[in-house]
């Protein structure tokens, strides 16, 4: 967690690209708070609210003008004892006119807003991948160097994630704030308007063509920051169970402790709320959008959701919501390793999906798995490039949501199950216009049986809402997952929406109370992909190819593959040559396994893969290698065999050949104990050993089977199968203990 907060600091201060202006407050003066100023927007068809300071008991007058300099609206109101007043006006249906406000004490004019519009006004929050940048995302960087202007009924709040800058962090206040140093209304025709929130931006632009008004962002948005720097001390000294579980966390801090040296921008509660968010609250969005929540991936899921509950009614109460909850649009968060638990980044992401479901009618989220996960070096990993996806995808949720467009406006989730004739049809709810695929037939499930062990699944769409799930070696099937892992890029089911880009059916387990050993997605196994995305550190992340040899020529092949559109072609020169699938990286002189791949293969009964021979001389598959360290690697026989080696003939004819994984040799000896799959827990690497002279082979669909029971260590060594001196003696060995176990077993 250090680690991540450290990045999203360096991202914060990463993102300045010119210091914008701002404004300090004059106790005493007669003047509008800093968050009003020329090219804003306000919500049409509501009360549009200006608030400032005066004297006590002086009348305040607000007057809408159209560009004529017709009155428009005009609304009045008296200062009250504090020296603070809020005048309001009905705001007029949004379009593509701009209005003047002249605001005036006791008929004096003391502040004039010019280029006013209205329109749809939204708030954008959240934590690095909401700040993140219109000039760093996938796109937004080219326009911003060729200087690109976006149109000016774009109207952004550009809220500092700093207190008085964009770098410098500065004391935080500890109660809520009237004003925002620095705060500063832009339009899409100003080079500021790159510095906001390129999820945002995407998001705006797509609102914009949709309901032909301008639409504007309350831009507010902090790196590193978590969900309780956004919820108010005072809300959460209302709700006395929440806030013991934030003390608990550390997040809680009484006022008397806020110091300078002490307070925590980014974690101590109402540390962003105050500062950023209050201020806002005389404005009216119609919603908001929110990307946040890896500062918080460590904490429990009834945590988060409690603590979501709590930010939204206060949100609702702050900007005078009255339709219900403040609606509220998230998205699923990025892959990233967050822990050596590879299962907590999926985990938070069905959590999402149970926090919609809590209030479905003012929450809408989605996933993103399937977006590309490239990043910048400057800002790091966590940080993925590609942000105008999850706008629009945000927008798609608002069509629904907000604006009625759609009947369903968040990612589908498991409605009911039903297991028939071996397999799991699986009902989704919230499927738009009907599951889609995006590419291929679907993929991502994996299914298991009683015993827990999941298995990759073959999947196809058989009505509108319903996908039937199955593994032909799995008789009776109890679960079913779908993109339940690190790496799951590949999963591809979808709701589709009036021919809009779909959206993503969201992380399921279908019962989590069966599970001993989830699918991790090898995508090394079905030869389809040449390289393969791995999330690690900022250093390593990257893609790599999913097979490797020293020895051979390998290359994608789409000539008659076993199964699905490529295979794998192999050619070798060389009378000994070796392939493996791309399981390890090199950090420094050390070789480690890629993150976010499964080395456990002690729960499977055997491996299979397919192979066929193109040349004209006979290749011997001499072994396959299961290595666990510099020293130590196991040889699996072939199925109903005591030999690892087998002849693939010469015949141009696919060959299935499987692999006994509860038959391993030691170093390959056969003439030694048999040993179990137990003997898989920590695999490094998987190595294929051929012998053969110009050969030419293709390589495809490599699979598993579970192990139908625990197997037994086996010493029935046999004498056909001993190459040398030393496995002659080996089997005299083995079959001698193995007398000793038959009588003690």
């Amino acid at each position: 967690m250090k680690m991540k907060k450290t990045i999203s600091v360096l991202l914060a201060i990463i993102l300045i690209f010119c210091c914008m202006p701002f404004a300090v407050a004059q106790s005493g003066e007669t003047r509008l708070y800093n968050v009003y100023g020329d090219g804003m927007l306000f919500q049409q068809n509501v009360e549009a609210v200006l608030a400032g300071t005066a004297e006590k008991g002086s009348k305040i007058t607000a007057t809408l003008f159209d560009d004529e300099n017709n009155i428009v609206e005009k609304g009045e109101s008296t200062t009250k004892a504090d020296g603070t007043f809020a005048v309001s006006f009905d705001a007029p249906e949004g379009g593509y006119k701009e209005y003047t406000v002249t605001v005036s004490e006791n008929g004096k004019v003391f502040d004039k807003l010019s280029d006013v519009v209205f329109g749809e006004l939204w708030l954008a929050s959240g934590q690095s991948n909401m700040q993140y940048p219109l000039s760093q995302a996938k796109g937004g960087y080219d326009d911003w160097m060729n200087g690109k202007k976006h149109s000016k009924w774009l109207r952004v709040l550009m809220v500092p994630p700093y207190v008085n800058s964009y770098s410098e962090i500065g004391f935080v206040p500890d109660v809520p704030q009237k004003e925002i140093a620095g705060a500063q209304w832009v339009d899409g025709k100003n080079e500021f308007i790159y510095n906001m929130s390129a999820v945002a931006f995407y998001f705006a632009s797509e609102m914009m063509q949709e309901l032909d008004v301008p639409v504007g962002i309350l831009n507010a948005a902090l790196g590193g920051s978590s969900i309780a720097s956004w919820i108010s001390r005072e809300k959460v000294d209302s709700e006395p169970q929440f806030k013991e579980k934030m003390y608990n966390y550390g997040a809680y801090k009484e006022s008397k402790d806020w110091t300078a040296k002490d307070q925590n921008v980014y974690a101590d509660v109402g540390a962003n709320y105050n500062h950023k968010i209050a201020a806002l609250g005389n404005f009216r969005p119609v919603g908001m959008i929110w990307y946040q929540g890896e500062s918080d991936v460590g904490y429990s899921d009834e945590y988060y959701s409690e603590a979501m509950d709590i930010m939204q009614e206060l949100y609702t109460d702050v900007f005078s919501y009255d339709n219900g909850y403040f609606p509220l649009i998230y998205t699923n968060l990025a892959e990233y390793f967050y822990t050596d638990d590879g299962m907590v980044l999926p985990d938070r992401n069905i959590a999402f999906s149970k926090i919609q479901s809590n209030r479905p009618e003012s929450r809408a989220t989605f996933g993103i798995y399937d977006l590309p996960i490239t990043y910048l070096p400057a800002v790091g990993v966590i940080h993925p490039e590609h942000k105008q996806e999850i706008g629009e995808r945000m927008a798609l949720c608002a069509k629904g949501m907000v604006y009625g467009k759609f009947e369903t406006y968040t990612s589908a989730t498991v409605e009911s199950t039903e297991v028939k004739d071996g397999s799991v049809y699986v009902k989704l709810n919230n499927v738009g216009d009907g599951l889609v695929s995006m590419g291929g037939s679907p993929h991502g499930f994996a299914v298991c049986g009683a015993d827990g062990i999941y298995l990759e699944a073959k999947a196809e769409i058989v009505s509108k809402d319903t996908v039937r799930v199955w593994n032909d070696t799995i008789v009776n099937p109890v679960s079913v997952s779908y993109a339940y892992c690190m790496g799951n890029g590949r999963s591809n089911l979808a709701a589709s929406f009036k021919g809009e880009n779909p959206l993503p059916v969201n992380i399921f387990v279908t019962d989590k109370n069966v599970g001993t050993h989830y699918w991790t997605d090898k995508q090394w196994a079905d030869c389809e992909v040449e390289s393969v995305w791995h999330t690690m550190s900022d250093a390593n992340s990257s893609y790599y190819p999913s097979w490797a040899s020293e020895t051979a020529q390998l290359s994608r092949s789409a000539d008659t593959p076993y199964s699905g559109d490529y295979c794998m072609k192999i050619l070798a020169n060389e009378k000994k040559f070796t392939v493996k699938p791309n399981l390890t990286y090199k950090e420094g002189a050390k070789t480690e396994n890629f993150w976010d791949t499964d080395t456990d293969y002690s729960d499977y009964d055997t491996m299979s893969f397919c192979i066929r021979n193109n040349g004209e001389k006979d290749v011997t598959l001499e072994k396959v290698r299961f290595i666990k360290n510099s020293s130590m690697w196991y040889t699996p026989a072939i199925k109903d065999t005591t030999d690892p080696s087998v002849v693939i003939p010469a015949d141009g004819e696919w060959h299935t050949i499987t692999l006994d994984l509860n038959r391993l040799c030691l170093h390959g000896n056969e003439g030694g104990v048999a040993f179990t799959n137990e003997k898989l827990e920590n695999v490094k690497e998987i190595e294929f050993c051929f012998t053969g002279e110009d050969a030419d082979l293709s390589f495809d669909g490599v699979t598993f089977t579970a192990s139908a029971e625990k197997a037994q260590v086996q010493f029935d060594a046999s004498f056909d199968n001993a190459d040398n001196v030393f496995e002659l003696f080996c089997v005299l060995v083995t079959r001698f203990l193995g007398l000793f176990a038959k009588i003690f077993r």
